[in-house]
């Protein structure tokens, strides 16, 4: 979570997963979780599959919080819970990595 909250301020970057070049929702949780030596899947749809299902109240600061985009569901959107009903994400284009 280290890694999430000092990447704050960074530019939203499609495909992007690096400080250095700005990251997109997925590529955030990537970047962050590699530090912690973590293999975590590129895209968030990815990710989502490979996780397990938890209701809100249960959520723990470092728990990964997805969002479908679409009806569909094909869209998917994914931030770092840090705790106090806040996650950090990469919202998009012309954004920053920010608090929601």
């Amino acid at each position: 979570m280290h890694h999430a909250l000092k990447s704050l301020g960074r530019p939203y970057a499609w495909g992007g997963d690096s400080p250095e070049t700005g990251f997109d929702c997925s590529g955030l949780v990537v970047f962050t979780h590699a530090q912690a030596k973590l293999h975590i899947p590129r895209t968030a749809s990815n990710q989502l599959k490979i996780g397990r299902k938890i209701a809100k109240p249960g959520l723990q600061p470092g728990d990964l919080v997805f969002f479908a985009n679409s009806s569909k569901n094909k869209n998917v959107h994914v931030g770092i819970y840090i705790g106090d009903n806040l996650f950090i994400h990469a919202p998009g284009m012309g954004k920053q990595v920010t608090y929601a």
